[in-house]
């Protein structure tokens, strides 16, 4: 699958920042590289932005880690893979664990780039506002100057067998391995509607770049 095919019209500078720089980060941890605790930090606010919302519980922000998500076409095969990795193979180290998301699941043909994904754990201001609206921005800010505007509706997954809450509870089980059972969190789903540079660039300063 080409470039073009993948991209869409979604802009470049958002592509490598959700994704490509993700992938980047683990190829190196793959490798072995040994990175500061401090780059590390710094490059995981690529997964973590403000999730801000409005709705019967007000005016809220509140910081979630967002994932990829796949492409409706692979969802239920990799939701499988998810599953296996996370509860049946042999326990991985953190090394072993970016192997997998690179051979498995952070590959360009199989990722939707419109979409991210999230787990809803605290069941609060968010939770009771996204299911009012069904709308939340997502925004992004990596020291020193970059950041971004995501304005998205937002699908909640609540079944059971709901392949894309399976998907989203097991890659963060496989992470952060349950003691006991797997995790069971209502998942969401945001669909990108509008993108905003917000970097304090020449380029950012909250230029619509999305559609």
């Amino acid at each position: 699958m080409s470039w073009c095919m993948v991209l869409g019209k979604l802009p470049v500078e958002y592509v490598d920042y959700v994704f490509y720089a993700r992938r980047r980060l683990l190829e190196r941890i793959a490798r072995g590289e040994q990175l500061s605790f401090e780059k590390l930090m710094v490059e995981f606010t690529r997964t973590t932005p403000v999730v801000i919302t409005y709705g019967p519980r007000g005016l809220s922000g509140s910081v979630k880690m967002v994932g990829l998500v796949p492409r409706n076409e692979y969802i239920e095969e990799l939701a499988g893979k998810a599953e296996y990795y996370a509860y049946e193979a042999p326990r991985k180290g953190l090394r072993e664990v970016a192997k997998v998301l690179l051979e498995e699941f952070y590959r360009e043909e199989v990722v939707d780039f419109t979409k991210l994904g999230g787990l809803e754990m605290a069941f609060n201001h968010s939770w009771w506002n996204i299911r009012a609206t069904g709308k939340a921005t997502l925004l992004f800010y990596t020291p020193p100057d970059t950041s971004y505007e995501v304005r998205c509706r937002v699908e909640v997954h609540e079944e059971q067998e709901d392949p894309y809450k399976r998907y989203m509870n097991a890659l963060h089980d496989l992470y952060h391995r349950p003691r006991r059972g797997r995790s069971n969190y209502p998942t969401y789903v945001f669909v990108v509607e509008e993108i905003y540079d917000q970097s304090s660039t020449r380029e950012g300063f909250g230029r619509k770049i999305y559609p």
